[in-house]
C-alpha cells in the first residue's frame, strides 16, 4: 500500500467514526406516519450533585397613573382630553408612558395628532426638571397650520400635567428647529405657563 492510499484510508475511517459519534444522541425525526426507531446502545448520563435551584425572580408589577392626553376633534377645530390609564416600569418612564398614549385614541371623534409619530428619546432632569424629547415624524405627523397649533397645546397639556416638570426641549430628528411642521414658531424651550 502506498502512502497515499493509507491516508485517503484513514481519512475515510475518521470521516466514518466521526459521522457515527456525531449522530449519537440525537432524536431520531418523524416523517409522516413513522415511527421512531429505537436505539440499542446504551445512553449514559453523567450523575452531577443537584445544586439548590436558583428561585427565578419574579417581573416587578407594572405601576399604573390616571392621566389626561389630548386628541384632535375631526375638523382640527379643538383639543378633546380623555383620561387614560397608563402602564410604566420605572417612575422615569411615565413621561414616555403618557406620551405615547397621545397616539391612540378608542373614541372615533377624537383623532389622535400623534400616531404616526416615534418618541426616539424620552428623558428627564429632575434637578432641573427639564424633559427632553427627540421625535421622529411619519408623513402623517404633517399637518396644516391648525393642526401644529392642536399637537403643540398637546403636547404641552400633556407634558405639564406632572408638576415637577418646568420646561420641554424638544427635538425632531435629534435636531433643534425653529418649528415642528413650518407653521408655527417653536419654542426652545417650551417653559410651563405660570
Amino acid at each position: 500500500m502506498t502512502k497515499t492510499s493509507r491516508l485517503l484510508h484513514g481519512v475515510l475511517l475518521v470521516s466514518a467514526i466521526t459521522l457515527t459519534l456525531s449522530a449519537c444522541g440525537q432524536k431520531p425525526q418523524l416523517t409522516g406516519a413513522a415511527t421512531p426507531q429505537p436505539t440499542t446502545a446504551p445512553i449514559s448520563t453523567p450523575v452531577t450533585p443537584s445544586a439548590t435551584p436558583m428561585p427565578t425572580p419574579t417581573p416587578d408589577p407594572l405601576k399604573q397613573k390616571k392621566v389626561n392626553v389630548f386628541f384632535s376633534d375631526q375638523d382640527e377645530m379643538k383639543l378633546i382630553e380623555k383620561e387614560v390609564t397608563i402602564s410604566y416600569k420605572l417612575d422615569a418612564d411615565v413621561y414616555e408612558a403618557a406620551l405615547n398614549a397621545l397616539k391612540k385614541s378608542d373614541d372615533p371623534k377624537a383623532v389622535p395628532l400623534f400616531d404616526d409619530l416615534k418618541f426616539t428619546s424620552v428623558a428627564f432632569d429632575k434637578a432641573k426638571g427639564e424633559l427632553k424629547l427627540d421625535m421622529k415624524f411619519g408623513p402623517k405627523t404633517q399637518l396644516g397650520a391648525p393642526g401644529e397649533d392642536l399637537f403643540l397645546q398637546a403636547l404641552k397639556k400633556t407634558v405639564f400635567q406632572f408638576p415637577e416638570v418646568k420646561s420641554v426641549y424638544v427635538l425632531k430628528d435629534g435636531k433643534q428647529v425653529d418649528s415642528l411642521m413650518g407653521h408655527l414658531e417653536l419654542p426652545y424651550p417650551i417653559k410651563r405657563p405660570n
